[in-house]
């Protein structure tokens, strides 16, 4: 099956190595821009932000003020803007017809080279942010995570392709393992979903400890993108930048 794969500011994501991205997850804009320095004199192959970790995120002024300091720090870094819901992991609540207004905002201001929107979010308002993004010229990630347990084989495939029906630059499946073998299922579903469904490039964990041998094997297993950590974790089970590029090259 042909797949898609994305050219954004020099980082291929699709075929070959699975890219590392770095979240970024400082609560102040000082701490926020210290951080995005940092990060980007490591030189990961994106950076996420993940707004929902910012202390003034419900201002969309304050937020989208904050967006353009975070993409002057990174420079031509590949950046990723993320306003996590709370149900999903978010550190922040946030209603979600105020979360689709700041993507809309944040893929109109010419920032950001990526938008994450929740499946859970619906089709009228993924429709509504992949339209405005296309605009732009940034796309999107439509994702889902399950902090409670890992669902079954043919629901996570089936998840997956509900997400590059709703018209995906990128798809995204992240489930809590409670057992070796539930790692074993998530590793099987993004393999069978590359080989048989993917039209887009893929991004599939298990979270946890339980599940880092996910995060390591994605290039075997059919994921494009990984998420290490710097200062500290935005989700269970990331490995630190250093420690995952060097695992990488053993692999």
């Amino acid at each position: 099956m042909n797949m898609k794969v994305l050219q954004i500011r020099g980082c291929t994501i699709g075929g070959g190595r699975s890219k590392i991205c770095v979240p970024l997850t400082g609560g102040t804009m000082p701490a926020l821009l210290a951080e995005a320095r940092e990060v980007a004199a490591l030189k990961p192959d994106l950076a996420e932000w993940r707004a929902d970790f910012f202390q003034d995120i419900h201002d969309p002024q304050q937020a989208l003020a904050a967006l353009r300091q975070v993409r002057a720090a990174v420079g031509n870094l590949p950046l990723i803007f993320t306003c996590r819901d709370q149900r999903e992991g978010g550190f922040r609540e946030m209603a979600t017809a105020a979360r689709v207004e700041l993507l809309q905002a944040a893929a109109a201001a010419g920032a950001t080279d990526l938008v994450d929107i929740e499946l859970q979010s619906g089709r009228d308002n993924i429709c509504a942010v992949t339209k405005l993004a296309r605009k732009h010229g940034v796309f999107v990630i439509v994702s889902y995570h399950d902090f409670a347990k890992t669902p079954p084989v043919a629901e996570m495939i089936g998840i997956l392709r509900r997400e590059q029906e709703m018209g995906a630059d990128l798809v995204k499946l992240a489930v809590m393992p409670k057992t070796p073998r539930d790692v074993l299922h998530l590793l099987e579903a993004a393999l069978l979903f590359k080989e048989k469904y993917a039209q887009v490039p893929v991004i599939t964990m298990a979270m946890s400890g339980l599940g880092l041998i996910s995060r390591l094997a994605g290039t075997a297993f059919g994921s494009d993108l990984t998420f290490a950590s710097y200062r500290k974790q935005s989700a269970p089970g990331q490995i630190p930048l250093e420690l995952l590029r060097a695992l990488q090259q053993l692999t």
